[in-house]
Formats: C-alpha cells, sequence, structure tokens
C-alpha cells in the first residue's frame, strides 16, 4: 500500500525542499535531456541562468509551493531548451531538475530536438514536420507520427515556456513555477 499524507504533512515536506536547498538558489535552462539523475553531470548548453530570489518560494499551501518574486534575466546563448536544474547559491550543487517544453499546437512546424507536451507528456521531434491539424502525440514509444513530425516520449510534463527555442540576448522569464505534492 503507498503512503498517504495530509495536507499538513505535504505542505510541510515542500517547504523543507526549499530549506534545504537555501536561499538565493540559481536556475540553470539547458539544452538537450535531462542527465540520468542529479548525481550525473550536468549536460547541454547553458541557454539562461536565473539568480532567484532569496525567498524563492512562497510557503506551501493546500499541497503546493508556488514561485515568490521575479524569475528573469538575458540568455547567455541560442538553442532549444530540454531541461532545467535549480541549484544550491553556489550554482554548482544541482537539487531539482525536470523537462522544459511548450504546449504542443496544431498544425506548426518543428525542427528536430523541439519538445512539445500534450496530455500530461513530454515529447521531443525526431523527424522535422508539421504537426497534425488535430489530436498530438499520444503514446510512450519512439517514431510517434503527428503530421508530416514524428517524435519521442521523453517523459512526464515538467516546466512549461511559451516558446523552447531560445535566442541568445533574450529577456527570458519563468512566468509561473510549483512544486507539487506527490503523496496526497
Amino acid at each position: 500500500m503507498a503512503l498517504k499524507y495530509s495536507t499538513t504533512v505535504n505542505n510541510a515536506c515542500l517547504n523543507a525542499i526549499e530549506d534545504a536547498i537555501g536561499p538565493s538558489a540559481i536556475m540553470k535552462l539547458r539544452t538537450g535531456p535531462a542527465p540520468a539523475n542529479l548525481a550525473s553531470a550536468d549536460s547541454g548548453t547553458v541557454l539562461a541562468t536565473i539568480a532567484l530570489p532569496a525567498n524563492w518560494m512562497a510557503d506551501a499551501a493546500a499541497g503546493s509551493k508556488a514561485k515568490s518574486g521575479t524569475w528573469s534575466t538575458t540568455a547567455s546563448a541560442g538553442g532549444w531548451g530540454g531541461h532545467y536544474r535549480i541549484y544550491a547559491a553556489d550554482g554548482v550543487t544541482p537539487h531539482i531538475q525536470d523537462l522544459v517544453s511548450q504546449i504542443w499546437t496544431a498544425t506548426t512546424a518543428v525542427v528536430v530536438g523541439q519538445q512539445m507536451h500534450n496530455g500530461g507528456n513530454v515529447y521531443r521531434a525526431t523527424t522535422a514536420g508539421t504537426t497534425a491539424a488535430s489530436g498530438g502525440p499520444t503514446g510512450t514509444g519512439t517514431g510517434i507520427a503527428d503530421g508530416t513530425a514524428a517524435w519521442a516520449f521523453v517523459g512526464a510534463l515538467g516546466l512549461t515556456l511559451d516558446n523552447t527555442n531560445i535566442v541568445a540576448g533574450q529577456e527570458f522569464l519563468i512566468a509561473s513555477y510549483a512544486l507539487n505534492a506527490a503523496n496526497t
């Protein structure tokens, strides 16, 4: 049987995450696939480094902990966002990582490496093309047909960006970010 926690316990667990990472954490948006785990070396090119506010998350409520303050910077490089990591204030010790994607849209040109999400899953384009008029990729395999494009399943939905095609010098803003309890 899986453990189930009260909202009070979930909120305490979520607040402990920020306490463990510490104030003034650093978020780095990177290209390519995420490393296998947080013990693995960084991968991909850093597109943007965001110095988060000292108190970077609001207190947890109802099993969710939302970002606090403004999370913005100027992109240092260009490329397709694939994942992010949140580090301690040293910018070296990673504590959180997840996928980056944009919402799947119909009849949209995509390039190899671009990530979109549909139905709570993230997919990476493996064949450039134009997405279908409706539906979008589904499933967890590879070679998933979508119009003239093809996709590979990457993982569960992580951070949503309006556009994952980052351009060097572009102003970059994380408008929404939350940690949510897993054992409710």
